[in-house]
């Protein structure tokens, strides 16, 4: 009776194989657009896994409907079902977005006298407490500021960078500076987001042309905060659930 369950087992699995096609993939940073390495991909309903390569490709099997996932460290894992689409495109392009790291809260002590404090200060420079992870690009925001003012304030960089933290707070040029660290980086916020968003891209998802593809992208009424933080999948995935309701109000219109 074993022998028998084994080889049902057996045949049943090399179906469900059998039924399940190849495609190839590319994953990139949903920020930077640049390709990742080392990225795990598993397939949670065929049992597979792999990685992507150098140039951040990677060969998967599937059928529509599988669940994928897709993980690697510093950013977020998402999960993807497979589509019928994927198995007529030369690569599927999958985009991550970074993590965000939060610290524990910590309670801090007394601090000097404030006279003190503030000599300090006025001998001193404050000290670069930039770093850099390791896999994760750094906005160059030079020759501003790159400590804002929900960093400088925190009591973990308080406590460890008093002087620091002070001049930060007391001083009109970097206040100055911060302003103009933050124009800068709406302009890069609004230029990422309208480097996925474009006419181009619609155009090849929905089909539209001329007045109507201009209608739709104004329907969309995307906020630029969500078009540079989505990933393009989920941005797709909205965009077409929008996309029935509006070609009826634009034919009764």
């Amino acid at each position: 009776m074993k022998i028998v369950l084994t080889i049902l087992f057996a045949c049943f699995c090399c179906f469900a194989s059998a039924q399940r096609n190849y495609f190839y993939g590319v994953v990139k940073d949903s920020a930077t657009h640049e390709v990742m390495i080392g990225v795990h991909i598993q397939n949670t309903d065929a049992g597979s896994l792999t990685s992507t390569n150098e140039r951040g490709a990677f060969k998967m099997p599937a059928m529509v409907g599988d669940t994928l996932v897709l993980s690697s460290v510093a950013h977020k894992t998402l999960y993807w079902i497979a589509d019928s689409t994927w198995f007529n495109e030369e690569e599927v392009v999958f985009f991550l977005p970074v993590n965000t790291i939060y610290l524990d809260e910590v309670v801090v002590g007394e601090f000097p006298e404030y006279e003190r404090f503030k000599d300090l200060v006025i001998k001193e420079q404050p000290m670069d407490t930039t770093f850099q992870i390791f896999g994760v690009p750094q906005v160059a925001m030079d020759p501003y500021p790159q400590l804002e003012k929900s960093q400088y304030l925190n009591p973990v960089f308080v406590f460890f960078h008093p002087v620091s933290a002070i001049h930060h707070s007391i001083s009109k040029k970097e206040k100055e500076k911060r302003q103009m660290q933050q124009i800068r980086k709406n302009k890069h916020i609004t230029t990422k987001a309208y480097l996925k968003f474009t006419r181009e891209w619609v155009a090849e998802n929905t089909h539209l042309e001329g007045d109507k593809l201009t209608s739709f992208i104004a329907y969309c009424d995307f906020s630029v905060e969500y078009l540079a933080s989505a990933t393009l999948f989920d941005i797709q995935q909205r965009m077409l659930d929008l996309l029935p309701q509006f070609l009826d109000e634009y034919e009764e219109g």
